[in-house]
C-alpha cells in the first residue's frame, strides 16, 4: 500500500468527499468519475456537471487540463500535465454497472469483468401513485440557488409523498422524477437492507463474525459504524484523510481498508467510516455466492425489484466490490419508495421485503451512537428543531443528497442537489436548512387537512 501521508497536498481547498484535498490525482479521478456517472447515467449534460458540480476541483486543476468525454464508448477522460508528469485518469461505464474508475486493468479487462453477468433489462419503473396537492410549495428548498455557487444549496430537485402518494415536486431544468440520482453515502441505507435480506434468508448473523486482515468484527459491529479500524474519514489537521486514497488510489477499496490499523475494540465506540460500509459490502457479497452475478441477483431481485424499481444502478471498483458506502442511483420517484419502504414496515404490495422487526429494532434503533442506527441516521436535530417529530429517520448523502422519513407522519421527502463548497463546509447549518423545510411541509400539510 502507497505511504498515505505523502499523498495530499497543500494548496487551496476543494469540497470534494469531504474536505480539502488538492492532489492532481485525486482532482482527476475525481472528475472522472463525476462526469462518466452523471452523464451517462444522470444524463446531466457535461457543461452542467463542469459548472454546478465539480468546478472547484477544475478550478484547482492546470488550466490546459484535457476532458474527453468518447459518447460512443461511454468513457472519460482526463490528463493534465502535473510538473514533468502528464496524469491521465480514464472511468468506464458498463451497462447495468455504472462506471468505474481505472487503475491496474485495461478497459477490456474491465468490461470481460461483467460480460456474462444476467442482468434484468432496465425499463422505466413502476408509477407511483400521485395526489399533487396544489397548494403545497416547496420554494423554502430552493430559496438560496441564486446565490454566488459556492454559498448555494444548489438544489436539484425536491418531491415529497405524502401517506402513500406523490404530493409536491419540483425541479430545476436538467432533473425530473425520472432522472437516476447519485445517492453518496445514502448507499449505506440501501446496503443495511441488504444485510436484512440476507439475515432473513438466513445466509448472514447479525453476531456472525467477520475477518479483513487483522481486523475481526460482527456483522452489527459493521452496521452500527463501529468496526475498530483506524480510520480518518474527514481530513485531520495535517490534511490526511482515507476516504479519497481508498476510491482515487486504490482499484480494491476492501483491500485498502483490511490493510489499516486497528484503534479501538469493536463495539465500543461510533466512528462514522465509509471504509466499514465498504467491508459491510464485502461480507454482503460473499454471503451472496461472491460473484458479481449472485450480489447483482440480490439488490436487483430481492430489494430494487419488489418495489418496481427496475432501472438502478449500483457501481463498483475495479477489484469487482460493490460501493456501497456511495454510489448507487435510482430515480428520485424510486428514492420515495425506499423511504416509503421503513414507513410500510419493510412491506410493499403483498410482499415482505425484508422483514420488520429489521427496520424497527436493527435499522432505526440507536446502537453505540444514540443518533444512528445501522447505516441509518436518527433524529440528531430535533434540540434545533423541536417541530420535528422524535421519529424522524434519514439518508443521507454527500453535499446534500437526503430521503428524510417521518413514519407517524406518514412523511417522506426526497432532496438533491450539490451543495457549494461554502456550504458543504457548514455541514450542520445546511442540514437545519433542509429540515427546518421539511418541518415547513409538515405544517402545510397539517393545515391543509
Amino acid at each position: 500500500m502507497k505511504n498515505k501521508t505523502g499523498l495530499l497536498t497543500g494548496g487551496l481547498c476543494v469540497a470534494l468527499l469531504s474536505g480539502c484535498n488538492s492532489d492532481p490525482q485525486v482532482l482527476l479521478g475525481y472528475s472522472a468519475n463525476q462526469l462518466c456517472s452523471r452523464h451517462f447515467i444522470s444524463d446531466e449534460p457535461v457543461d452542467f456537471i463542469k459548472s454546478r458540480v465539480i468546478p472547484e476541483a477544475l478550478a484547482i486543476l492546470p488550466d490546459d487540463t484535457q476532458i474527453h468525454v468518447d459518447s460512443g464508448n461511454h468513457e472519460v477522460t482526463l490528463s493534465a500535465a502535473i510538473g514533468n508528469e502528464i496524469i491521465t485518469r480514464t472511468s468506464v461505464y458498463r451497462e447495468g454497472f455504472g462506471c468505474t474508475l481505472l487503475f491496474d486493468l485495461t478497459k477490456e479487462q474491465l468490461r470481460a469483468q461483467t460480460a456474462h453477468v444476467n442482468t434484468p433489462e432496465a425499463s422505466p419503473s413502476a408509477p407511483i401513485d400521485k395526489a399533487v396537492n396544489s397548494n403545497l410549495t416547496l420554494d423554502k428548498f430552493f430559496k438560496t440557488n441564486q446565490y454566488d455557487y459556492a454559498w448555494s444549496d444548489n438544489t436539484f430537485a425536491v418531491a415529497v409523498m405524502h401517506k402513500g402518494k406523490l404530493v409536491a415536486e419540483q425541479y430545476d431544468d436538467h432533473h425530473h422524477g425520472d432522472t437516476r440520482v447519485l445517492s453518496w453515502s445514502m448507499a449505506k441505507t440501501l446496503t443495511a437492507l441488504m444485510t436484512g435480506v440476507l439475515i432473513d434468508q438466513g445466509k448472514l448473523a447479525l453476531n456472525q463474525t467477520v475477518s479483513f486482515g487483522q481486523h475481526g468484527m460482527t456483522i452489527k459491529n459493521l452496521l452500527n459504524m463501529s468496526s475498530g479500524v483506524k480510520w480518518t474519514e474527514t481530513p485531520d489537521i495535517h490534511g490526511y484523510e482515507d476516504l479519497a486514497p481508498m476510491w482515487y488510489y486504490h482499484g480494491n477499496s476492501v483491500e485498502y481498508v483490511s490493510a489499516l490499523g486497528k484503534e479501538y475494540t469493536p463495539g465500543s465506540r461510533f466512528e462514522y467510516a465509509t471504509g466499514t460500509t465498504q467491508l459491510l459490502s464485502s461480507a454482503i457479497k460473499t454471503a451472496s455466492g461472491g460473484s458479481f452475478q449472485t450480489v447483482n441477483d440480490l439488490y436487483q431481485s430481492y430489494l430494487f425489484k419488489p418495489l418496481g424499481i427496475n432501472n438502478a444502478v449500483v457501481e463498483f471498483d475495479e477489484a469487482g466490490n460493490f460501493r456501497g458506502g456511495a454510489r448507487m442511483f435510482l430515480t428520485i420517484h424510486d428514492w420515495l419508495k425506499i423511504g416509503e419502504l421503513f414507513i410500510n414496515k419493510g412491506r410493499w404490495g403483498d410482499q415482505q421485503v425484508v422483514s420488520e422487526s429489521w427496520l424497527s429494532e436493527v435499522m432505526m434503533s440507536p446502537s453505540v451512537s444514540k443518533h444512528y442506527g445501522a447505516q441509518l441516521w436518527l433524529n440528531d436535530l430535533q434540540f434545533w428543531l423541536p417541530k420535528l417529530p422524535k421519529d424522524t429517520v434519514s439518508l443521507r448523502g454527500h453535499r446534500g443528497q437526503y430521503v428524510i422519513i417521518i413514519p407517524s407522519k406518514q412523511l417522506v421527502v426526497a432532496r438533491f442537489g450539490a451543495y457549494g463548497s461554502v456550504v458543504n463546509q457548514n455541514i450542520g447549518l445546511a442540514n437545519k436548512r433542509v429540515f427546518s423545510a421539511v418541518v415547513d411541509v409538515l405544517k402545510q400539510l397539517e393545515q391543509s387537512n
